[in-house]
């Protein structure tokens, strides 16, 4: 076919065909372009507005695209929010300058008295959350096809282990998985397959009563006649609170042609 053979060193849209051991390694080039690009700022003199939209649209905007796929070193962060720092100080070379207010609190909005940069951690997590909100919505895609059946073939993602050899986008993907955990919570359909318990399906969880409750599922919370939740036995398991947000919860959809 005449097609030429990769090598570990080969890259694919700028970014490494492979990643070894060193993670620092991998991605030095691309912190050494930011290095580079700042560097030829410090010789020209340059206003703080202007110092603010070239951190901002591009010296911060260069690692997008690697952080959209793969998790950066922390010292990676350090070095780049270091460099930054001292620019926006206006430091040069070796001397030093007072920097008056630290940076990660610039990296707030300018309403809470920051600058409004970005978090480069905060900010790689939430490219990798985008990635991995995909393995949960998008199940036709060869992406999720290849992921399923690499990692989780018998479970869905968010309850997928990191399993023996990950790769590298893996682990990143894994690793962002929290904030989708963290900023959602299940939707009640049937309710066959969300635990009472062991589900995050309400804003607080719910205390079991005993042992044998722990593997409860929402669906016997429901009145099987008229499809909506069981008043009685919501009552007698939960506290007011629990109880009240439960009854809360629309089961419309339950009673629609299509169920």
């Amino acid at each position: 076919m005449g097609a030429r053979v990769m090598t570990n060193s080969d890259k694919y849209l700028g970014l490494p065909m492979t990643c070894g051991k060193s993670r620092v390694n991998t991605f030095k080039e691309l912190e050494e372009k930011i290095h580079k690009r700042v560097l030829g700022w410090k010789e020209k003199f340059i206003s703080k507005a202007g110092r603010e939209v070239l951190i901002k649209k591009v010296a911060q905007a260069i690692p997008t695209y690697a952080m959209s796929l793969f998790k950066l070193p922390k010292s990676m962060y350090d070095s780049i929010n270091s460099l930054l720092a001292k620019y926006w100080w206006g430091q040069n070379k070796e001397e030093r300058k007072i920097h008056w207010v630290n940076w990660k609190k610039l990296c707030t909005s300018k309403q809470k008295g920051g600058m409004g940069f970005r978090d480069l951690h905060a900010f790689n997590l939430a490219m990798l959350s985008k990635q991995a909100w995909r393995l949960t919505q998008d199940i036709n895609s060869l992406f999720y096809k290849v992921y399923k059946a690499r990692y989780f073939p018998n479970c869905s993602f968010m309850t997928a282990q990191l399993g023996s050899n990950p790769s590298f986008v893996w682990r990143s993907l894994v690793a962002a998985r929290d904030i989708i955990f963290n900023g959602s919570k299940w939707w009640v359909e049937d309710g066959k397959t969300v635990g009472v318990y062991s589900h995050k399906w309400l804003s607080h969880p719910p205390i079991p009563l005993n042992e044998h409750a722990q593997d409860m599922k929402v669906s016997e919370l429901l009145d099987v006649e008229s499809r909506q939740w069981d008043r009685g036995k919501i009552e007698t398991l939960f506290a007011p609170r629990t109880r009240q947000e439960i009854l809360a919860i629309p089961l419309d959809h339950l009673n629609s042609p299509t169920c």
